[in-house]
């Protein structure tokens, strides 16, 4: 009994971990706006409503498989871009707070929202990130695959930390986090639905450049970040959220709220797929 319930002190811990990361904690340092945001349990969904992974998510491929034997083939070739503007933004997407999400999303959407008040769109991305990051602890705690850097060790663009050692590399949790913020991020504008997902995209693949997990991992994690967001699409108070942020960023648009055009005019080419 002690055993499982210390098990069970170790996953919560966990998954408060990555919403303190994510910034969905309240913390007014991170968000530079005052709002009143929900608990860290209060996603969208009751937990039975979350959908199921293990009724859609493939396992990882076998390593001797033809998709196996293709993800090492991608972690090899991708350190060849050590040193340059890919690996570098690479580096930078490892950061996963919200703040910075949002700065990375800046160029595609036409706003740096970590930078402006946007208490609705941050109240959206929140509540559906605490229903996400459930999902991506039980499949990784399901699978417990291997890290791409504890099979062969080779550059990567950051030090991994114990904790993201220890951690399953199937599915991705940046991935699928990188992936809601597009799908939701193109729900709230529409018009730059193909440049938003194109940088959520990208974000997901960094986490290939940067040697931390296999192609297969990001792939998992969109699929996850996906099946939520269809899930999400059945209840009320998301669909009432949504409208609010489609509303409150329709407003600063208006009101000029802008992307640095000098900072995005070189993104398109660091974001295309490197393999």
């Amino acid at each position: 009994m002690q055993l499982t319930v210390t098990r069970r002190r170790t996953r919560v811990a966990a998954i408060v971990a990555w919403f303190a990361l994510l910034g969905a904690l309240p913390a007014a340092a991170q968000s530079g706006i005052t709002v009143s945001r929900p608990p860290v349990e209060s996603g969208y969904l009751r937990p039975e409503q979350r959908p199921d992974h293990t009724l859609f998510l493939p396992p990882p491929p076998a390593p001797e498989s033809v998709l196996g034997t293709a993800d090492m083939a991608v972690y090899r070739a991708t350190r060849a871009l050590e040193g340059s503007a890919r690996w570098r933004l690479a580096a930078h997407d490892a950061d996963i707070a919200r703040r910075d999400l949002f700065a990375d999303f800046k160029c595609s959407l036409g706003v740096d929202l970590g930078t402006v008040q946007a208490p609705a769109v941050t109240r959206l991305i929140t509540r559906a990130s605490a229903d996400l990051f459930p999902l991506v602890g039980a499949s990784k705690e399901y699978y417990k695959r291997p890290r791409p850097y504890l099979v062969e060790q080779l550059p990567l663009c950051i030090v991994p930390s114990e904790e993201l050692t220890r951690g399953g590399a199937y599915p991705s949790g940046h991935a699928a986090a990188g992936w809601l913020y597009a799908l939701l991020l193109a729900e709230v504008a529409p018009d730059r639905a193909a440049a938003i997902l194109g940088r959520g995209r990208a974000y997901g693949e960094s986490r290939v450049v940067c040697g931390v997990h296999y192609l297969s991992d990001i792939e998992g994690g969109r699929t996850l970040a996906t099946a939520l967001v269809a899930a999400l699409s059945g209840s009320s108070e998301f669909a009432a959220d949504l409208t609010a942020a489609r509303k409150e960023l329709g407003a600063l648009r208006a009101n000029g709220a802008r992307g640095d055009a000098a900072a995005c005019a070189n993104e398109a080419s660091e974001l295309k797929t490197p393999w």
